[in-house]
């Protein structure tokens, strides 16, 4: 009898060691395009069709768009690369004692399809350790403390989900996930983990995708990209 619950106490304790391996395993999985992020800039992946593709505009190009336009409704069409250049923008400004980013940044990439749009970024967990506490750092260092293992890795971060309209500014949706590495997890679970609000952990995460010239009324995501419709400020 003793000899059989051994053995069945050997068992539970192969699977949750096997199980925990598993879990980091998938935490430190960086997605295929990795491959070519070897700069802090989007990563453009080619395309299959002989025809030459637009160069994607930059979030400068973007923004001034909307700031000349006129008084009324603003209709604008963007590609899933240049949701990265505003992104990428965002990471790139200083704002008060908040550094910008784009040196912990290894590569960063957005999908848009079937009403979803997945977005995020190769973040090297090393650098931002030596930068100061801020809220641009506070959520990675959060879950540094809710997963001490990735200490020191180059990690995928992203969220996955539907884009919601808050205030005239992006908001996620209230299914959204947030992505490590393979791991998708709930928002609601992810900021009862952090000790966050999840209206802090949704700020965090869509801060860098703003219009400052531009009050939102609706987002429609399609596989061409994002057709953002709202009011000229």
């Amino acid at each position: 009898m003793k000899k059989i619950l051994a053995i069945a106490a050997l068992f539970s304790i192969g699977l949750l060691v096997g199980t925990g391996y598993s879990y980091w395993k998938n935490a430190i999985s960086l997605p295929e395009w990795h491959q070519a992020s070897t700069v802090t800039k989007p990563v453009a992946l080619p395309t299959a069709t002989a025809s030459p593709m637009p160069s994607p505009r930059s979030a400068r190009a973007i923004q001034e768009k909307i700031k000349i336009a006129q008084p009324g409704t603003v209709q604008e069409q963007l590609t899933a690369p240049e949701v990265d250049n505003l992104i990428m923008a965002g990471l790139s400004k200083s704002s008060g004692k908040s550094p910008p980013l784009p040196s912990a940044i290894k590569g960063i990439k957005t999908q848009i399809q079937q009403n979803q749009i997945r977005t995020g970024a190769i973040v090297d967990l090393a650098a931002i350790e030596q930068m100061p506490l801020s809220p641009r750092t506070a959520i990675v260092h959060k879950i540094l403390q809710m997963m001490p293992q990735l200490r020191g890795q180059p990690v995928y971060i992203g969220v996955v989900g539907q884009l919601a309209v808050k205030d005239g500014q992006p908001q996620l949706s209230a299914n959204s996930k947030l992505q490590i590495g393979k791991l998708e997890l709930p928002l609601d679970d992810v900021a009862q983990q952090l000790g966050m609000s999840r209206s802090a952990v949704e700020k965090n995460l869509t801060s860098y995708l703003q219009f400052r010239d531009l009050n939102i009324e609706k987002i429609d995501l399609t596989d061409q990209g994002a057709v953002i419709t709202g009011q000229k400020k």
